[in-house]
């Protein structure tokens, strides 16, 4: 089990530290205790997964967590979900072998990252899928 410690941004730029427990031992499971509160726990179908459902809860408290899986050009391959349980991502790149993997829960700067919908619009746009009609999954 991994520990990692993030910070998140709220309004006016605030800042408070998060911390998650990383465990993808027996399919994938991150636990995440903001200051003040509770451990939280989200389960998926990999780490990527886990972790939209925490940055979910934290954008309910209006906050954005700075990690690179809150990236709006980051994203897994189906691929990267299965092999490394949606550990890494790649920056989306139009440019052929350009693209590097990052881990998800590497710290960003809060000018890097964006909601779960700004990142589900913004990876949409680059595949050029249409966005109406479309689920909330990213």
């Amino acid at each position: 089990m991994d520990s990692v410690e993030l910070l998140a941004v709220g309004p006016e730029s605030s800042a408070v530290p998060v911390s998650f427990e990383i465990d993808d031992r027996e399919g994938a499971a991150l636990r995440m205790k903001a200051p003040g509160g509770d451990w939280r726990s989200f389960s998926g179908s990999n780490l990527f997964t886990c972790l939209l459902s925490a940055r979910t809860d934290l954008e309910k408290e209006g906050l954005l967590l700075c990690c690179q899986g809150a990236r709006p050009d980051v994203f897994p391959s189906g691929m990267q979900q299965q092999m490394d349980n949606g550990r890494f991502a790649t920056v989306l790149s139009r440019l052929a072998g350009e693209g590097e993997a990052v881990d998800i829960f590497d710290a960003a700067d809060p000018s890097q990252v964006t909601s779960v919908e700004g990142q589900r619009v913004a990876v949409y746009r680059f595949f050029g899928l249409p966005l109406s009609g479309a689920g909330t999954d990213v």
